[in-house]
């Protein structure tokens, strides 16, 4: 990675730099380490990038700053909104056009073909975060699109015109008197039939370990939750149908059962509400619930084995 060193501190067994992104002007540090320490003795390596991790996270909360976890999910958040605005103001689908609004936004797309050069995938950046289309949401995917597009440009309802009585030429034979009858002076009314009102919620009863929990959902969000919805690779007991209950309980507020629901399928190794989760007053439910959804599949990851550093 090219870029700027600003500090460089030399000890006798470990080089450490902070060092300036050439493209973004993103800190971060650059770290040389001897597995040998002043002792003699030989470090042990093992999951060495996780324990790094560790100890970045560690760093991070010691000086009050964002873990990159934090960043990453803001960033993906930000992204999927910017996608689903896109395609809401595209009078007609067009990927081009697609991909151009998102770069004009700042995002880097790196569109895949394969031999045929149909398009199978792509992935957006921003700074140092790149995501997956799928990552993003299945709706974003490249096979998705189309129909997403769809979905947020519904055709209009087409009206039937009754065709109009047809002229009839009157006859040249003459013709015969016939008397009239007699008719009520009352007009028959009809009965209206009222359409059937659709209803905007959808209830689901979530089994939970610490008890029932009735859920109500918008229509306009369940989606989210029911096609959405991933299960983390490493969590081989969890279903997905787990994690879209327990992203709908956080949508509601359940935070503890949604918090015991993970946990019980091989969570609890990802992140996990903080005090004050829920929806702001002026947060879109849409995105307030895909927002539930990322915390959901954090909370699937499994836990780790945390291993303590060697001098």
């Amino acid at each position: 990675m090219t870029g700027r060193t600003f500090k460089m501190k030399v000890w006798k067994q470990w080089t450490l730099s902070l060092h300036s992104d050439s493209k973004s002007g993103t800190l971060h540090l650059h770290m040389d380490c001897c597995r040998v320490d002043l002792d003699g003795n030989t470090n042990d390596v093992h999951d060495i990038h996780k324990r790094a991790m560790m100890a970045a996270e560690i760093i991070n909360m010691r000086h009050g700053w964002k873990q990159p976890k934090e960043i990453r999910d803001m960033r993906n958040e930000e992204i999927a909104d910017f996608c689903e605005y896109t395609l809401r103001n595209m009078q007609e689908f067009d990927i081009d056009f697609y991909f151009k609004m998102l770069r004009m936004k700042g995002y880097e797309v790196t569109p895949r073909y394969d031999k045929s050069k149909k398009l199978v995938g792509y992935t957006i950046g921003k700074n140092a975060s790149v995501f997956k289309a799928s990552e993003i949401g299945r709706r974003f995917m490249a096979s998705q699109l189309e129909a997403t597009w769809k979905k947020l440009h519904p055709a209009p309802t087409q009206v039937r015109v009754k065709p109009a009585s047809p002229t009839v030429t009157p006859s040249s034979r003459p013709s015969r008197h016939v008397t009239p009858k007699p008719t009520s002076t009352q007009t028959k009314v009809q009965p209206r039939v009222q359409a059937k009102p659709v209803p905007s919620f959808t209830s689901f009863n979530i089994e939970t370990p610490i008890g029932n929990k009735a859920v109500v959902i918008p229509n306009s969000v369940k989606d989210i939750f029911l096609k959405e919805a991933q299960v983390p690779e490493d969590n081989d007991t969890a279903t997905v149908e787990n994690v879209a209950h327990t992203a709908m309980l956080l949508f509601a507020g359940y935070i503890d059962a949604a918090t015991s629901l993970s946990e019980s399928c091989g969570g609890g190794g990802g992140s996990v509400p903080e005090s004050g989760w829920g929806k702001k007053d002026d947060k879109d439910e849409r995105a307030f619930a895909r927002r539930c959804l990322l915390m959901a599949h954090s909370m699937y990851k499994p836990k780790t084995v945390k291993r303590g550093f060697h001098r």
